[in-house]
């Protein structure tokens, strides 16, 4: 199964777009901003694709070089049998930085890439510039009793990772779990970009991508948190971890101590953004890439 979707392609003003092959991938990249500007590489979550960050673009063109990829198995870039675990798509990124020629880029991750920033950030340091995190604990967290309390909120995981059903919810029916995950912890998305997402995750190719991100990288990818895999490890790649004000499950105070050690690592929250960070703040976003990406060039 390597499928591309065949449905339209979202317009953004100033954004082009090309194809790149990166190890076995396939890779839609959506670009804007000099080609010689720092590069700012952005990596979506789930459910979505490069237009999450339809709204920070236009806010960093004039003095980066934007790069969205969409991931393996979503949006425009094609869609293999396999591969969604976080070994092979820590190896995808890696291996965009080679065909795109990006020396020490700024990543910016989002939900499930997060996983893959944490990866590169530590066992890779030397090719990342600095790192934002939004939505995301600091590598050494613990799950909390409150945090615990609010699993419940995320029932849509299991179902979308089971082997089977896991494709049949992602894109039968009124697609239920992908509709709860566009519209958690409040709706952030407008009628036309909320079935946009929806239209997408409908084709065959996609539903059974999404399954296996959610079995492959996510559900083992959280247990892993409580097993401490950067205990004791050092970060030295200045980063920037942004909160959602709305997020019912993860605030600066449920972080817990640190079991490691850092360089440059700051925790801040923006107010009234919920889950998607990018979709609802914008603004705060492109405000923490240009302060650490300054800082960053800073330390040389």
């Amino acid at each position: 199964m390597e499928a591309q979707t065949a449905a339209p392609m979202p317009e953004v003003a100033g954004v082009t777009h090309r194809r790149i092959r990166a190890g076995d991938l396939d890779v839609h990249v959506a670009e804007a901003g000099p080609a010689d500007a720092p590069p700012v590489l952005l990596l979506h979550g789930s459910p979505q694709h490069w237009y999450e960050w339809r709204g920070v673009i236009p806010l960093l063109v004039a003095d980066h070089r934007v790069i969205a990829p969409d991931l393996r198995g979503c949006g425009w870039t094609s869609a293999p049998a396999g591969g969604y675990d976080l070994d092979t798509q820590t190896r995808d990124v890696l291996a965009m930085l080679d065909a795109l020629e990006l020396e020490r880029p700024t990543l910016v991750t989002h939900d499930y890439s997060g996983f893959m920033g944490w990866r590169i950030a530590f066992d890779h340091p030397e090719r990342l510039r600095a790192l934002v995190a939004l939505g995301s604990p600091h590598p050494w967290s613990r799950p909390t009793a409150g945090m615990l309390r609010q699993v419940w909120r995320l029932w849509f995981q299991p179902v979308l990772a089971a082997p089977g059903v896991g494709p049949l919810a992602v894109r039968g029916g009124r697609q239920r779990a992908v509709s709860f995950m566009l519209d958690w912890p409040e709706r952030t998305f407008d009628d036309a970009d909320r079935n946009r997402y929806l239209a997408f995750w409908r084709q065959p190719a996609s539903a059974h991508a999404l399954s296996a991100i959610y079995r492959q990288l996510v559900l083992p990818g959280m247990a892993a948190i409580a097993r401490g895999p950067w205990d004791g490890r050092h970060l030295a790649v200045p980063t920037r971890i942004v909160l959602a004000g709305k997020d019912p499950i993860l605030d600066e105070a449920s972080l817990g101590p640190w079991r490691g050690t850092a360089d440059d690592l700051r925790v801040s929250t923006a107010a009234g953004a919920g889950h998607y960070i990018a979709d609802d703040r914008p603004d705060a976003v492109a405000a923490v890439v240009r302060e650490v990406t300054a800082a960053a060039a800073g330390r040389g």
